[in-house]
């Protein structure tokens, strides 16, 4: 597979999980004051590696990062999670996701543009 594609795979995983978080920090902001609340966590740790593996050269085809899966989600209650449930940590976390979306969509056009150039044999 092309680099492009490995990049392009690449992004759409780190996508994929920056949504997650920001799904995850918005259960949060929702259940946090509520009696029967839960706390959501996810476990990035596969996909992570895996990032990591292409940022260091490693050898990762475009199909391992289309079917990576973003690990488990873990749901707790409130009342008795391991420490407390902080909105204001759950506000952040959300707002770093939706940086962290743009950032990637940014990424991602960016390359799109690089790739339409390549095709287009633009020299000027």
């Amino acid at each position: 597979m092309s680099d492009h594609n490995v990049t392009l795979g690449a992004i759409g995983l780190a996508l994929d999980m920056a949504q997650r978080r920001a799904e995850i920090a918005s259960h949060n902001v929702a259940f946090a004051n509520r009696p029967d609340g839960t706390v959501q966590r996810a476990d990035f740790g596969d996909a992570l590696d895996l990032l990591q593996r292409v940022a260091d050269g490693g050898d990762v085809d475009a199909g391992a990062l289309a079917s990576a899966r973003l690990g488990s989600t873990t749901s707790q209650r409130i009342d008795s999670a391991d420490g407390s449930l902080s909105l204001d940590h759950e506000v952040t976390e959300l707002a770093l996701a939706s940086a962290h979306y743009q950032a990637l969509s940014e990424a991602a056009t960016r390359q799109f543009a690089l790739m339409s150039l390549a095709l287009s044999g633009d020299q000027s």
